[in-house]
């Protein structure tokens, strides 16, 4: 009543009403949020519990447990439900959750009433039962981060007296069970053995001293494992280097780490103290509860909580891989012959940056368990980049004191304590951690562009920290492009060198290109095709694609714009059209583009085509007149659609098929891509959209551009050894392969579609006559042939049968190019010698394009490495089987292909 009257006021005098009708419409029309239920508040109290920076965790722990034990038993549901999100979704908070728990367990903290502790302590249990419950399903549905991080929360309770440590050990060695299963994947082995690695740095000291033989036995599984994926660990180093015959095709170096072998390092550490020797770094949940000090030195309650038996259920069988690319698990059949399973994951092997006074070792535990948590981090927050920039840089407050050197003091700070231990650097680590995986091979765990924009917020939420550790990070990965300090280093791979100058390129643009780009001037004296040089032509290349050429141009020193430096182009990206006036052919291309530019018909324009064809060919061969008018057409398409990538689409849309009737055959086909590439040779960003709308309008096809992209005419200026690969042509080969891959995962999703559509058509006309056709119906069903197809499926078998082939032909002329120069040492200049890698210094540009495309070829192995093995039959045949017969074939260049080939692809 009050409501309206107030708005009758408003209203004034006889106008109330009206002034009442408008409150009351506003009142309706606006939707109030439903007041938050007690147990949705009280979920959101444990979720948010210490988001506040100037909160005291010892504080706040008895005031949430006292507000929680007020509504136990009858909230515990929503209690698990708070405590399991914040552990899976913020798991630097886990110890104090653990916290939590254990002071409820334990009661008020302030009396030794037993009665009153006993029943805190049921009132836990159904709690943990709860979250026991959220748990089983993380099994269940193999989601193993989520598995991993309340796991750890069971270790701290552990550590707590709250859960049985024969109950978690017991857990844990289920969870090594796993490595011992037949055919695991690499995948699967490695997510359980952190899940018990992980848990036994938090709690080891307590199953120690339980049954230190079965924790040594734990131990020992994870070494085992560990081990046998060194072999593996060469084809996936960010570092690589070409060795004699004999030796290691590749090596990793004191720079990379894999997971699995740090962690089994961190362990063996304490193992030798038997786990006395706890990490430092790692906030124990005890120096949260100064008033349960006495009951956790207590022997174990009889009402610790056990934890039930786990049994991890197996990977999904997946019959038909999702690419359509034959079997992904388990035996599949090629040209009449069995093959082995698919093994389709490779070791995950991360690039360290920093000394180890900068940034953790994480072969120590403390080490492995900083990094451990923001690896974590980037990969719960890779939804919300600004989030997780903030919680990155926040994370200190969760760790020991000690753990990290402080990042900045205000001059009116108050001066730091006595003693006060000054370690890690936290900007550093933050930006290591996200460029290792960032570059982490074969692809990273989230596209590369996630990393960039979050170190991009990270330099804008605190540049003076950050700039410079990422300003450090680019200088060591630029030395890395080719350290020759040392005669034991390697240099970076190709494919990481990619994405390293992609990052720098972006980065650099949302920072006014601002770089101190004369520290590079003396590289310009190195050889054309050195890694360092290549890396500054190509950074200018992708800042310009962000910019314009003017400004980047005026952004750099006078010394790279010498053309002898080939480090920036003469002029701006742009066509470069042949048919001007002057040329021999302009008359027929100005008939054509009058023609074009006026929107003729087709058919109009294609008869044109034809008739200059009739009329060169009275001059010259078919063959020839038809050549010329085809590059006449293809250029003139391309030379009006220049404009604008709308006229491009438009040009190509409405001439489609003149370009279809100039790519009758294969060499047709090559022409049209020479020509395009001979059009835009001056922006090769447009080469590679235009043979990608090529592809896509089926002018040319897959296999087309792929053995293009080995031709002299792909290197597109850059002083290449013809057969060789280089960055711009590794893109347009990979841009082919994925869209070969990507026709047959559709065309075997339209399979699936059909049989999924006939199957319920069927049912729902079997459920509309009822039961008593049924007999009928089954009868007919068993007298039709089990080959019988409906038009549609055949339709749509057909056509993934057509683009399987497609496909196997990609990847055939891809093998081929590759195996074609990387045998031949006198085509090629291969450099193969021990000897000869570490007297790189005087390589001249032939030897570092065979170095380029030998890193090309690694990648192809290992990135495609699963559809290779759909095909391995055919392709050793075909391919590799040549190593043997070819002529000039360097028995070393030879044994070194097969090896890189083998190490991909499980073979001996």
């Amino acid at each position: 009543m009050s409501y309206h009257g107030n708005g009758g006021h408003h209203g004034g005098g006889s106008g109330g009403g009206r002034g009442r009708y408008r409150d009351n419409r506003r009142d309706r029309d606006h939707h109030y949020p439903p007041p938050e239920r007690p147990e949705t508040k009280l979920r959101n109290s444990i979720i948010k519990f210490a988001d506040d920076p100037e909160s005291d965790p010892a504080r706040e722990i008895p005031r949430l447990a006292s507000h929680v034990r007020d509504q136990l038993p009858a909230s515990s549901a929503a209690v698990a439900e708070g405590l399991r999100i914040g552990c899976t979704e913020q798991p630097y908070k886990i110890p104090l959750y653990a916290a939590l728990v254990a002071f409820l367990s334990a009661s008020s903290g302030e009396d030794d009433d037993d009665d009153a502790d006993t029943g805190a302590q049921v009132a836990v249990r159904v709690v943990l039962e709860d979250f026991v419950k959220g748990f089983q399903a993380y099994v269940d549905e193999l989601k193993w981060l989520q598995m991993r991080l309340c796991i750890q929360f069971f270790a701290h309770l552990v550590t707590l007296h709250v859960v049985t440590p024969k109950s978690l050990l017991a857990l844990l060695q289920s969870l090594t069970a796993v490595l011992d299963e037949p055919g695991v994947s690499y995948s699967r082995a490695r997510c359980a053995a952190l899940c018990a690695g992980e848990a036994l740095l938090r709690a080891g000291k307590e199953l120690f001293a339980l049954d230190a033989v079965s924790v040594g036995q734990i131990i020992t599984i994870l070494r085992v494992f560990a081990d046998s994926q060194v072999g593996e660990l060469t084809l996936v180093s960010p570092l690589a280097r070409l060795y004699e015959k004999g030796a290691d095709v590749l090596s990793h170096d004191h720079e990379v780490r894999e997971p699995v072998s740090s962690l089994v390092s961190a362990l063996g550490v304490m193992q030798a103290s038997s786990f006395e020797q706890t990490p430092s770094s790692l906030p124990r949940p005890q120096k949260y509860l100064p008033p349960l000090e006495n009951k956790l030195n207590a022997p174990l309650s009889p009402h610790a909580f056990e934890l039930p038996f786990v049994l991890v259920p197996p990977d999904a069988l997946d019959l038909e891989s999702e690419d359509g690319l034959g079997s992904a698990v388990g035996p599949a059949i090629e040209d009449g012959k069995p093959k082995p399973p698919a093994k389709l994951e490779v070791p995950s092997v991360y690039l360290r940056l920093f000394d180890e006074e900068v940034t953790p070792n994480d072969h120590t535990p403390s080490g492995y368990l900083v990094r451990s948590c923001v690896r974590d981090t980037l990969e719960i927050f890779e939804v919300n980049r600004k989030e997780a920039a903030r919680i990155l840089l926040d994370i200190p407050r969760w760790w020991d004191p000690s753990t990290f050197k402080h990042r900045h003091q205000d001059d009116d700070a108050s001066p730091l304590p006595e003693g006060d231990i000054m370690e890690w650097n936290l900007d550093c680590l933050v930006v290591e951690t996200t460029l290792s995986l960032a570059f982490q091979l074969p692809i990273s765990p989230h596209v590369p562009v996630y990393y960039y924009a979050l170190i991009t917020d990270l330099c804008k939420l605190s540049p003076s920290t950050v700039g410079p550790a990422v300003g450090k990070s680019i200088r060591k990965l630029y030395r890395l492009l080719e350290d020759q300090g040392s005669l034991d280093d390697g240099a970076l791979d190709v494919e990481v060198a990619r994405r390293f100058v992609e990052w720098f390129a972006v980065h650099m643009s949302n920072f006014s290109f601002n770089w101190v780009w004369k520290e590079w001037i003396p590289d310009l004296e190195l050889p054309r095709c050195h890694p360092r040089r290549r890396f500054i032509q190509r950074a200018i290349e992708l800042e310009i694609r962000a910019s314009y050429f003017d400004r980047i141009k005026e952004a750099l020193p006078v010394e790279y714009h010498d053309p002898e430096a080939s480090a920036l182009a003469e002029e701006a990206p742009g066509p470069e059209y042949e048919y001007d006036s002057g040329h021999p052919h302009f008359a027929e291309a100005e008939s054509l583009t009058n023609l074009i530019k006026n929107r003729s018909k087709v058919d109009i324009v294609l008869a044109r085509a034809q008739e200059l064809c009739a009329e060169a060919t009275t001059r010259m061969s078919e063959n020839d007149a038809t050549a010329i008018i085809r590059s006449v057409s293809v250029q003139v398409i391309l030379h009006v659609g220049a404009r604008s990538f709308s006229h491009f689409l438009n040009a190509i849309e409405r001439y489609l098929s003149l370009l279809k009737f100039f790519s009758k055959d294969t060499e047709a086909k090559a022409q049209i891509l020479d020509t395009a590439a001979k059009f835009w040779k001056r922006n090769s960003q447009m080469i590679a959209i235009v043979f990608d709308k090529l592809m896509q309008y089926q002018v040319v096809d897959p296999a087309d551009v792929v053995a293009w992209s080995f031709r002299s005419s792909a290197t597109n200026g850059d002083h290449r050894v013809e057969g060789s690969i280089g960055i711009k042509g590794w893109e347009i080969l990979k841009a082919a392969l994925d869209k070969a891959s990507g026709r047959v995962a559709i065309a075997k999703r339209k399979v699936q579609k059909v049989k999924k559509e006939e199957e319920d058509a069927k049912a729902k006309l079997k459920a509309s006559k009822g039961a008593v056709v049924d007999e009928v119906m089954e009868e007919e069903d068993t007298m039709q042939d089990d080959t019988t197809e409906s038009p549609a499926l055949a339709a749509a078998l057909k056509a993934h049968s057509t683009l399987t082939r497609d496909q196997k032909t990609a990847l055939v002329r891809a093998l081929d190019g590759f195996v074609s120069f990387l045998g031949s040492t006198p085509q090629s200049g291969v450099v193969i010698t021990k000897d000869a890698w570490h007297s790189r210094n005087n390589w001249e540009d032939d030897p570092w394009d065979s170095w380029e495309t030998w890193g090309w070829f690694r990648h192809f192995c290992r990135a495609y490495s699963s559809q290779l093995k759909t095909y391995m039959n055919t392709l050793e045949a075909v391919s590799i089987g040549r190593l043997d017969s070819m002529p000039g074939v360097d028995p070393a260049a030879a044994d070194m292909v097969k090896a890189i080939w083998n190490s991909a692809l499980g073979g001996e």
